[in-house]
Formats: C-alpha cells, sequence, structure tokens
C-alpha cells in the first residue's frame, strides 16, 4: 500500500478540525509508509479523544444523559414493568442512553468548526437513534417509544445549547 493511499485512509479517521495539521505532522515524521502507519496508529487515537474533549460540555452531556435514562425509563415503565423489575432491570435503560450519548459525541467531534445548522444539529440525534434501533438492548416497542419521547428533548437541548457556542474551541 503506498503512502499515498495510507495517506487517505488515516485523513477518513481523523476529525475535520484537525486534520491536515496531523497529517502533516505524521508526514514531517515519518518518510517510510511503516513509521507512517505505526505512528498514525498511536497518533489517531488521542486526537479523536482529544477533540472530544474539546467540543464536549459536561453540563449538556449530563442533562442529556439525564433526559434519555428518563425517557427510556419511562417507556419501559408504562410499556413492560416486569422488565424493568428484572435482573438488571434499571441498567437496561441505560444502555440506549449511552449509545445515543456516544453517537452524538462523535458526531460533534467530527463535525466542522464554525457555526451549525438547525438541521445539522439535528443530524447527530437522527443518527444516534438509528443505532439504538440497531442495537436492540430493550424490546423494539420500548426503543421506539423511548426515541420518540426523548427525540424532541434531545433536539430541544441541542438546539438551545449548541455543542459550537458552548464548546471549549482551541488548537489541537
Amino acid at each position: 500500500m503506498t503512502i499515498r493511499a495510507i495517506r487517505a485512509l488515516i485523513a477518513l479517521l481523523l476529525p475535520p478540525a484537525c486534520r491536515e495539521e496531523v497529517l502533516g505532522d505524521l508526514q514531517e515524521r515519518n518518510a517510510t509508509s511503516g513509521g507512517f502507519c505505526i505512528d498514525a496508529m498511536r497518533t489517531v487515537p488521542h486526537v479523536i479523544a482529544s477533540r472530544i474533549r474539546r467540543t464536549a460540555d459536561p453540563q449538556l452531556l449530563l442533562m442529556h444523559a439525564i433526559a434519555l435514562y428518563l425517557c427510556y425509563y419511562a417507556a419501559g415503565w408504562f410499556m413492560d414493568r416486569a422488565l424493568l423489575r428484572g435482573t438488571w432491570g434499571l441498567a437496561r435503560p441505560a444502555i440506549p442512553a449511552l449509545l445515543v450519548l456516544l453517537v452524538l459525541l462523535l458526531e460533534d467531534a467530527y463535525s466542522k468548526p464554525g457555526p451549525r445548522s438547525r438541521l445539522q444539529l439535528a443530524r447527530g440525534p437522527l443518527i444516534a437513534f438509528g443505532f439504538v434501533f440497531l442495537a436492540q438492548s430493550l424490546p423494539s416497542r420500548i426503543v421506539l417509544v423511548g426515541s420518540a419521547l426523548s427525540l424532541p428533548l434531545t433536539l430541544a437541548l441541542r438546539l438551545l445549547f449548541s455543542p459550537q457556542s458552548t464548546s471549549r474551541q482551541g488548537p489541537v
């Protein structure tokens, strides 16, 4: 595999906000494709974590977590209380909530810096709820009702407290 192909693959893994700088640094430090790959495998996870740290707002994340958990818990409570009384019953609504939070964190980290439209802010939750349906951690009807309850809350939180306006942007 050529250095150009490896560079294109690494570029896909890096968030757009820091892609050029990181690729340039990797290129300067490594003359061979093997060294470039090894250095990239060490660097890319740290760059992604750094980008998440820069774009995530802990208070907003906590508000999302509470709203999501309560929506999935309420759906389970009204549709199948026995599910919540069983083993790991109170933890089961946390699985879709955590999955949505993870997707939102990654979507914010990989979004381009600058102001975002309402449609761009809605893209993350819609993708996240798609992953929740695929995960099947709860029965489908509970996931459907929980997602229907939490989608308006999630969208409202993202519109009121835009990740870009509350983020701690800075150089990578």
